[in-house]
């Protein structure tokens, strides 16, 4: 009886507002239902499917400077894969669903990487917490050497994650974006 209890205390703890997680570093300056403009750099992100918003035949391509646009936030969180706590700065996953004027029908987002490791992560999640399409960690831009150009990275810190499930949706050199 006391284990239930004491689980009860851990699991059952109130999660923290959404917006209490992360600092908001710059306001959106692209905003939803305006028009996407067509990368003036190098495309970090391509976007397919369920989307409603193409500036590129059938196709979403964002550079740098548009998806930081959106509006940077950053949070501070353990990195599971270094064991040390990171800065990450970024956009929020949620901005850029509706951004991207995802379908209502969709469920789930394929995210691949520069080096073709992929994950379908369910598009629930992206909603229900503060997860950050990162690009810089600790100040600096991820380069595609190391994690960059971008990063899913997900506030460990904050909430109660299922690690095993969690960690394999921590993507980086992520370069595409289906929306399913």
């Amino acid at each position: 009886m006391l284990l239930g209890i004491a689980g009860c205390l851990v699991g059952c703890l109130p999660e923290p507002e959404f917006e209490s997680v992360y600092t908001q570093l710059e306001p959106p300056q692209l905003m939803v239902g305006e028009p996407i403009p067509e990368p003036d750099d190098e495309p970090l992100l391509t976007v397919t499917g369920k989307i409603g918003v193409t500036n590129v035949e059938t196709t979403l391509e964002m550079d740098r400077s548009t998806i930081e646009a959106v509006g940077l936030v950053e949070y501070t969180v353990h990195d599971p894969f270094e064991e040390v706590e990171r800065t990450f700065t970024g956009v929020l996953m949620r901005d850029l669903l509706a951004l991207w004027q995802v379908q209502v029908d969709a469920t789930t987002l394929q995210v691949m990487a520069l080096n073709d490791y992929e994950a379908d992560i369910p598009i629930e999640l992206m909603q229900k917490y503060p997860v950050i399409f990162a690009l810089k960690e600790d100040g600096e831009y991820m380069t595609p050497d190391y994690r960059g150009p971008a990063m899913l990275v997900f506030p460990y810190d904050h909430y109660a994650f299922e690690e095993n499930i969690i960690n394999s949706y921590w993507v980086w050199q992520i370069k595409a974006i289906t929306v399913k």
